[in-house]
């Protein structure tokens, strides 16, 4: 089964857009052929990875739904973009709650190793059609009070997607925005890992200006400041999801069946370090 991650959280700004695609653009670094697809209206990580929105979401309109892929700049990461139809279907709903699953299941035979859904900043029937898809959900929390009020709604709705879809699990609980030196980002922390009954990431994304100013730029983190904090922190996340077996733990290898050919670097690493130690970790 080609495994189906979803980024989801009803609170905006909590950094759910910058994890769906830096992490992509981390896995990929691993030699996986990773698929983003874009479900929120505002069309955010369609653009923050260079690619135009369509006028119907091709997630849902193309067919069959490979119609849809687009290529990008980034290596061994292809998109599947926003469509300005997502708002109407935001408020109107869609046929089925399983359209976005059984759309996926054409894409099995496919190169791709993950398929990364952005989901929008609510429970509404674009984020229910995501949860039914997923195989395991990402759940971005800002390292504050009320994100953390928000989270208890969004496990509800994870638990009740389960009725419609029993693959789907907690993939991990992620704290962004993470600033060591507040007293109440060590509170959440302390109280999420200790409190939550569901898996919680070992990996934090720090906050961090390179992360905020990449998307403007097209760009992940990863490749606009390969030794910021934000971006060190994006790669450890993609070994720790490989590391929990969230996606196929061997990588598709054949590149003349690559869905999305490089065009340029990795990242441009102006450093004399590589972005990975020969054992796979990030170097100090």
């Amino acid at each position: 089964m080609l495994p189906v991650l979803s980024v989801a959280n009803q609170k905006g700004g909590v950094g759910k857009t910058t994890t769906a695609t830096s992490l992509a653009h981390a896995l990929a670094l691993t030699g996986r052929n990773i698929l983003v697809v874009d479900v929120d209206p505002q069309g955010n990580a369609t653009s923050g990875i260079g690619v135009e929105m369509v006028p119907a979401s091709p997630a849902f309109a193309a067919d069959p739904v490979s119609a849809g892929l687009v290529p990008t700049t980034w290596p061994r990461v292809s998109a599947i973009p926003a469509g300005r139809d997502l708002q109407s279907l935001a408020i109107h709903g869609l046929p089925s709650p399983m359209a976005l699953r059984h759309r996926f299941a054409q894409l099995a035979d496919t190169a791709f190793d993950a398929v990364l859904i952005d989901c929008p900043p609510s429970l509404g029937p674009l984020t229910q059609n995501a949860l039914a898809a997923s195989s395991a959900v990402i759940v971005p929390i800002q390292c504050e009070y009320y994100p953390l009020e928000g989270l208890v709604q969004l496990l509800a709705a994870v638990h009740q997607a389960a009725s419609l879809n029993p693959d789907i699990a907690i993939g991990g609980v992620l704290l962004t925005m993470y600033d060591p030196a507040a007293h109440l980002t060590r509170e959440v922390e302390a109280e999420v890992r200790a409190k939550l009954h569901e898996p919680v990431f070992t990996t934090v994304i720090p906050r961090d200006t390179a992360v905020a100013e990449a998307p403007s730029h097209c760009r992940s983190v990863i490749d606009y400041a390969p030794r910021s904090p934000g971006a060190r922190a994006y790669v450890r996340l993609g070994l720790e999801v490989v590391a929990r077996s969230l996606v196929n733990t061997k990588p598709y290898r054949d590149n003349a069946h690559s869905p999305s050919a490089p065009t340029r670097p990795v990242a441009q690493n102006s450093g004399s370090r590589p972005l990975f130690a020969s054992n796979g970790a990030v170097p100090p």
